[in-house]
């Protein structure tokens, strides 16, 4: 299987320290600022999902870092079933997420290795917990999606780690209102791109998007919330919004303690985020910081 070195479908980009994205020549996408973040040796042409599983499986065992980013060129999107059922074969498929751009013939696959991928399920549920006594809601008012695979039809689609979005949506506008992704600390870079990627590609249906970092020696989680705004902060639905950008970011250390790079006092997740219709008397769900710590806590001894 050759090498690809530096094709020309990848635009190059970059990621400004203050978490917006700078893009060489203008118009590029999250997928292709992201390729262009991957090493040279870590990008090959496509020749049959047998061989992606196998370089999948190579890399997985290979011990040499925490998280990894393959670039497949030449791969077309009615080959997934088929890379789906190989990747089973070899007891990896939990272990990866895709990223499919139909114009490139181009596939990004996320290996995430380790029980740091149950970080994002506990996260999830833990929002939804705070969820369900919402006054005039029903029992069950939010989808878990999981890892469902989101498209924008015969364009691009994507996985992510975990979601949920209101029970009201159905069919092709079901996507998550709320998403999760987790990865290493080091892969900032990347998963700032993911938020790029369901905020600007849901048109709007993605809202709030909330990306765990790990740190494995010591522990410590890192959490960043992105969601669109415009340059006086927050802006409804209803007005013009101007890009993805991070609102609110959590440091916890290996003892617990929280602090916030950008001085938010509180996890704040709005209703208007979540769902799609407004009740009066809703309230946001937030996550104090004694929350926060006690939530990352419970999580480092599960990961020790």
């Amino acid at each position: 299987m050759s090498l690809l070195n530096n094709p020309d479908e990848i635009a190059h980009g970059s990621i400004n320290g203050g978490g917006g994205v700078g893009a060489a020549g203008g118009g590029t996408t999250p997928f292709e600022m992201q390729a262009a973040l991957i090493p040279d040796e870590s990008k090959f042409e496509y020749e049959s999902a047998r061989k992606l599983a196998g370089i999948v499986e190579k890399t997985f065992y290979s011990g040499s870092a925490d998280q990894y980013f393959l670039y497949f060129h030449g791969v077309v999107d009615r080959e997934f079933d088929e890379i789906e059922r190989e990747l089973r074969r070899v007891q990896l498929r939990n272990a990866v997420r895709f990223t499919f751009e139909n114009a490139l013939d181009a596939a990004i696959i996320r290996i995430t290795p380790g029980p740091e991928r149950r970080v994002g399920i506990n996260l999830c549920f833990k929002i939804v917990d705070k969820i369900a006594p919402t006054p005039g809601l029903s029992p069950r008012p939010v989808e878990l999606l999981g890892a469902t695979t989101f498209q924008v039809p015969g364009v691009r689609f994507k996985e992510g780690d975990e979601s949920f979005g209101p029970r009201t949506r159905v069919g092709r506008s079901a996507w998550p209102s709320v998403m999760i992704e987790v990865g290493y600390a080091g892969r900032e870079d990347f998963l700032r791109l993911d938020a790029h990627w369901w905020l600007i590609n849901s048109a709007g249906r993605t809202r709030f998007v909330i990306l765990v970092f790990v740190t494995k020696n010591p522990l410590a989680l890192g959490i960043e919330c992105w969601s669109m705004t415009g340059s006086g902060g927050p802006e409804s639905r209803q007005t013009s919004l101007c890009g993805p950008t991070c609102v609110d970011n959590f440091n916890i250390d290996s003892f617990g303690n929280v602090k916030s790079p950008l001085g938010s006092t509180e996890l704040r997740i709005p209703y208007t985020y979540i769902f799609d219709q407004h009740q009066g008397d809703a309230e946001d769900v937030v996550f104090s910081f004694d929350e926060l710590s006690e939530f990352a806590l419970v999580r480092y001894l599960m990961m020790m």
